[in-house]
């Protein structure tokens, strides 16, 4: 019987052009903390330029428009980074996300119309549009990162964050509507999607020899197949926006505004944690495949020691001068939120514990196990917000939501044991 490979062996059999953990990660983090830090500012520019009622409508159609793309989009970054090549073309993915699009589209312009009305309905469209070109860069960064290419994902998450924060606090500052703004926002963020990541995709896939044309069984296959990929998101997404739905019925859309400013901070956290596990989903792959649990659990223990440092340390910030630092970035309509904000960094490290978990699982294309497991935790969500909005306001909420997901992340610890860490082969 031969002797097992050492990790060092099998990095080396792999060829020297792979990129490390370390790198893989630094990619996709620095690329996102650009892309944080552009729509930090995106947000201050809404908050000193529109009204916390105003504020508090973005919250909501944005609310609306994440869950339908979450599903229509069909996980398609994860769906291309976790497939083996042989498995599906390159033009099978995107035949099937040009439909899927179209008919997100659609269903967000049906709502909107239901509910909406004037400059609110123009930006519900807007964001919607902007999602769906999102989305296909989303495609092409599964592409990218397939291939071990990071550094283009990063080089479009930078490129379309900066130039398109700097047109909409320009077009605010200017005097011009939050619409105009949000539409210089979804104008480049076309743009890259399109003449950028699309174009570096399509040549990457044809030297790769994925350039086939699109088969209609294999479309259907695959379609089949990201539905349970598709819930996932959208679950993932009303779960995410579910105190926001609780906010906007129990206490209105001015509290909803302040609790959008205030909850970037757990959109940060996660929105940062989600492109490192994202950067690690192709290797999370080969482990999972291989057997190869201490690989795997090294990975984790660095992933959770790092958020472990980072909620000590917002936490402890928010408490100390949390009240002074809302205040002073936001504008004095937002003061006294200090508590909610460390509340908020709590919530962040906690999901984002549950992100990391959870693409594991994706890796493993584990995608019902999942699927059921969300279920579960929407429910929860819902009673535990609901809950905390009645007794103690926007601060209940927030604790409901904490509480919701330690409960989902009790279950992924018990799925991951199950189904991610395989026996190893003695063959």
């Amino acid at each position: 019987m031969d002797a097992p490979m050492t990790d060092q062996a099998v990095e080396r059999t792999q060829g020297s052009s792979r990129m490390r953990i370390r790198a893989l990660m630094g990619w996709g983090v620095s690329a996102q903390l650009i892309y944080v830090a552009c729509q930090f500012v995106t947000l201050i520019g809404l908050t000193r330029f529109a009204t916390v009622t105003e504020v508090g409508m973005f919250g909501l159609a944005s609310a609306i428009v994440i869950p339908v793309f979450f599903f229509f989009g069909l996980g398609m970054r994860v769906n291309v980074a976790s497939s083996q090549q042989s498995d599906y073309a390159f033009n099978d993915f995107l035949f099937l996300l040009s439909v899927s699009l179209a008919v997100g589209l659609a269903l967000v312009s049906a709502i909107g119309l239901v509910s909406f009305t004037g400059s609110q309905l123009l930006i519900l469209l807007i964001l919607a549009a902007t999602k769906s070109a999102e989305c296909l860069s989303e495609l092409c960064y599964g592409v990218f990162q397939r291939y071990d290419r990071m550094n283009l994902v990063a080089g479009s998450v930078v490129l379309r964050s900066i130039a398109g924060t700097v047109l909409f606090v320009a077009l605010l500052v200017s005097g011009l509507p939050a619409t105009s703004a949000f539409l210089a926002q979804f104008l480049v963020w076309s743009a890259v999607a399109l003449l950028l990541d699309l174009r570096f995709a399509t040549v990457l896939s044809r030297k790769k020899q994925d350039d086939s044309p699109h088969r209609s069984d294999r479309v259907f296959r695959l379609a089949r197949e990201s539905i349970p990929l598709a819930a996932n998101g959208l679950l993932s997404a009303l779960q995410g926006n579910m105190p926001r739905y609780v906010i906007a019925w129990l206490l209105g859309t001015t509290a909803l505004g302040h609790f959008t400013a205030v909850a970037y901070a757990m959109q940060a956290i996660t929105t940062v944690t989600m492109a490192a596990v994202e950067s690690l989903v192709a290797r999370f792959r080969e482990y999972i495949t291989a057997s190869r649990n201490d690989a795997l659990l090294r990975t984790f223990i660095r992933l959770f020691a790092g958020l472990a440092l980072a909620g000590v340390a917002g936490f402890g910030v928010s408490i100390l001068i949390g009240d002074w630092l809302v205040q002073s970035v936001f504008g004095p309509d937002y003061a006294g939120l200090g508590t909610l904000l460390a509340i908020c960094v709590l919530a962040g490290i906690l999901r984002a514990s549950t992100l990391v978990l959870q693409m594991s699982l994706m890796a493993g294309r584990a995608f019902a196990i999942v699927l059921q497991m969300r279920i579960v935790s929407l429910a929860v969500m819902l009673s535990a917000c609901v809950l905390g909005g009645m007794l103690a306001g926007l601060s209940g909420v927030a604790i409901g939501m904490c509480a919701a997901f330690v409960v989902f992340l009790f279950m992924l610890v018990r799925a991951v044991k199950t189904h991610v860490f395989r026996p190893v082969s003695l063959q």
